[in-house]
């Protein structure tokens, strides 16, 4: 209640008594006076208030982080009233680009509608759940003051970015004897796929040197991938180690770097697999070609630091099913001695161990024992170390030995 509310209270219960006890036709006509003076446009309001309609429009398809969103909203006046002040607030985008908009004030004639649209960059990745705009009428005088929210189904679903890695430099191994690949994942030497001219980052080792030596111009042999490589990548997304993470940094960075990785496997025909967890619930996703990425992006879109089970149970039961020798990509905020036990139990096991460790060091999120990482580095394992505020393409091209 308003002071202007309680002012018409404090005027209205002293009136009403005084034509109780004195009554007379002036009192009492001064007394309907004042109630009609306050009973229309409380009735007017009312009426608008029921006739307001309106709706929220959404794009139906999924977008990227980073792109441009466009929404509309619509109110239409219904009743037969003009209302002469109305007020509208939405936060739809504000969720989605972190940027607040203005509230929008007009006044709305009779079975008039007003059509507003809003233009923002998305800024991260998730599932949103939106649709709703809040409505506040007053009456011509300031007495009343009414709200209403208008609502929709409508949801989105925002991609993390992918980042293109041009390539992603680990040390994988094979058994039988096979010599000992750095450049590319299980590339089968024997079998030239393609060839052409040499680009920066390219292995010297590739340089096709009989054809170079006649053209002038270096050029690359681009070997066939073995049929049987095979890349695993982990999310680690155990809801304690998530606790402290300030604005979702690690959850996002976890996020972009996995489907970094993921599609860049994609691209290669490399088989890879994405195992995490949605709290209780298991997910393992699986694909080969570039047109399979839908799935991993719908999973990563939805990705939250929530997982209910520790990581042992989510690696455990996944890691017997896996064809020997292969890529196990653990993504992580924690590399603690528990986590240093899995990638050398990994390793004995013939698999081929790498740690990506997503920290914020700005937020003093995300944990490293360092002698962990020193042992995991005398094994041979790799560990990339990802800050919320590094590079993803720089950091993951470049090999750290």
């Amino acid at each position: 209640m308003n002071r202007l509310q309680i002012s018409i209270l404090l005027i209205f219960i002293p009136l009403l008594f005084f034509v109780l006890l004195v009554g007379g036709t002036i009192p009492y006509f001064l007394f309907y006076v004042f109630l009609l003076t306050f009973l229309i446009p409380l009735l007017h309001s009312l009426i608008s208030l029921m006739g307001i309609k309106g709706s929220v429009q959404l794009p139906k398809d999924a977008l990227f982080t980073g792109e441009k969103i466009s929404i509309a909203y619509e109110v239409k006046n219904n009743s037969i009233f003009r209302i002469p002040y109305m007020e509208i607030q939405s936060h739809i985008l504000e969720q989605l680009t972190g940027i607040d908009y203005p509230n929008v004030a007009l006044a709305l004639e009779k079975k008039e509608d007003f059509i507003r649209k809003e233009i923002g960059v998305l800024k991260r990745r998730g599932y949103y759940q939106l649709g709703e705009i809040h409505i506040t009428i007053r009456d011509v005088f300031g007495f009343f003051s009414f709200k209403k929210k208008i609502r929709s189904n409508a949801s989105l679903l925002v991609y993390p970015e992918v980042v293109s890695l041009s390539t992603f430099k680990i040390n994988v191994s094979q058994q039988s004897g096979e010599l000992l690949i750095q450049d590319s994942f299980f590339q089968d030497k024997s079998r030239i796929d393609s060839l052409r001219e040499y680009r920066e980052g390219d292995s010297i080792k590739a340089i096709h040197w009989k054809l170079t030596a006649k053209k002038d111009v270096p050029i690359i042999k681009n070997f066939e991938n073995r049929g049987d490589t095979h890349v695993v990548v982990f999310v680690d997304n155990e809801h304690r180690l998530f606790k402290y993470d300030i604005d979702r940094h690690l959850e996002d960075k976890a996020a972009v770097a996995a489907i970094s990785i993921v599609n860049y496997c994609l691209n290669q025909n490399i088989e890879v697999n994405l195992i995490t967890q949605d709290n209780k619930s298991h997910i393992n996703i699986q694909g080969r070609q570039s047109a399979e990425l839908k799935p991993f992006l719908e999973a990563l879109a939805r990705f939250k630091g929530n997982g209910a089970l520790d990581f042992r149970f989510l690696i455990m039961p996944s890691i017997d099913a896996l064809k020997r020798g292969s890529t196990v990509v653990i993504i992580t905020p924690n590399l603690d001695k528990a986590m240093g036990v899995h990638g050398i139990q990994l390793k004995m096991k013939n698999y081929n161990p790498l740690f990506i460790v997503i920290t914020d060091r700005e937020n003093k999120t995300g944990y490293i024992d360092q002698l962990v990482e020193k042992r995991l580095k005398q094994e041979g394992i790799i560990i990339y170390i990802l800050d919320h505020s590094a590079n993803i393409k720089e950091a993951l091209e470049v090999f750290h030995g």
